[in-house]
């Protein structure tokens, strides 16, 4: 018991002294047309409707992945796995609203629905009646629910570490998702992100904390200070659980790849059999020196493993 008190006084500590360190960390928002020329690929490609931003590349005339990236992450999350894939694949990778270059959404609308509705529109702007919606985190949580809302969209699923299974397994978010579920955090984030938060909350994320390189920090950090994305990480982080829709899983008969990083500190491993014992159609491998995100931490292997679970189908 003294323990356990002693634990908790600890981690309330930390998280005050963390508070008050960002207090006095005030930083502004980045400028659009540098982060534009920094990080857009040339033409920068956005939906009509609500500004999406997202890239299209590789076999235009081939199976075709939308890449949905975690919270607090962009589009270039997948460019390793990108490269290790576009010449067989068609890959379509998308900045989530309050990710990336896509800033915020016009309406303030962060749930599910409004998340699977903007994929939609990119693929929609691109022809493209039907793909094997690949996510990691957050955005595998978009793509089974989008198995849910819009089945005949999704003709496979990759769920890379996803979010949303309702297990009794308590989570330990990273460090900067701790901060943003209290009250104090959600008053200061949107003005006060310092670099050292995005740095530990990268290093909880992986295997080998020196994965996370200092131009891999720059670019996690620039983007979240995008004008709009600190509100919008707030917002995200209070988004309902939704556990009507995990119960309805079992009614999923998308033919399924689930991977996950033993070493994933965010997400437990023992997620991957909730969702293998929901999903019928479902695979699951297990990369023993991953974290949470097993394309950034191990690409090639990711990327084969895709592959040969689209030639097996």
């Amino acid at each position: 018991m003294m323990m356990t008190k002693v634990i908790k006084w600890t981690a309330g500590t930390l998280l005050v002294l963390v508070l008050i360190a960002l207090l006095f960390g005030r930083v502004p928002d980045t400028q659009q047309s540098e982060m534009e020329a920094k990080y857009g690929h040339s033409p920068l490609l956005r939906t009509q409707v609500s500004g999406i931003h997202y890239r299209d590349e590789g076999s235009e005339e081939a199976t075709v992945f939308v890449l949905l990236h975690g919270s607090g992450s962009s589009l270039h999350t997948w460019e390793p796995m990108v490269n290790a894939l576009k010449d067989s694949f068609r890959l379509v990778s998308i900045d989530q609203h309050g990710h990336g270059l896509t800033g915020a959404h016009p309406e303030s609308d962060y749930s599910s629905k409004a998340r699977v509705r903007a994929v939609l529109e990119v693929l929609d702007e691109l022809n493209i009646q039907s793909a094997i919606w690949v996510g990691n985190s957050m955005g595998g949580g978009v793509a089974w629910r989008a198995a849910l809302m819009n089945p005949e969209r999704v003709s496979g699923l990759v769920l890379i570490d996803p979010a949303g299974a309702q297990t009794d397994e308590p989570m330990k978010p990273y460090i900067g998702a701790r901060i943003a579920q209290t009250w104090l955090g959600q008053q200061i984030l949107p003005w006060a992100t310092p670099r050292f938060l995005v740095a530990s909350s990268l290093r909880e994320s992986v295997a080998d904390p020196d994965f996370a390189t200092d131009e891999m920090i720059d670019r996690y950090w620039e983007l979240l200070r995008y004008p709009g994305n600190r509100e919008a990480m707030v917002q995200t982080f209070i988004q309902p659980r939704e556990s009507h829709l995990w119960h309805k899983l079992g009614t999923v008969r998308t033919p399924t790849l689930i991977l996950w990083g033993e070493q994933d500190h965010i997400i437990p491993v023992s997620h991957a059999e909730a969702f293998a014992g929901r999903i019928e159609q479902s695979e699951v491998i297990v990369y023993p020196q991953a974290g949470h995100l097993p394309m950034e931490e191990m690409p090639q292997e990711v990327a084969n493993d895709i592959r040969a679970w689209i030639m097996r189908d």
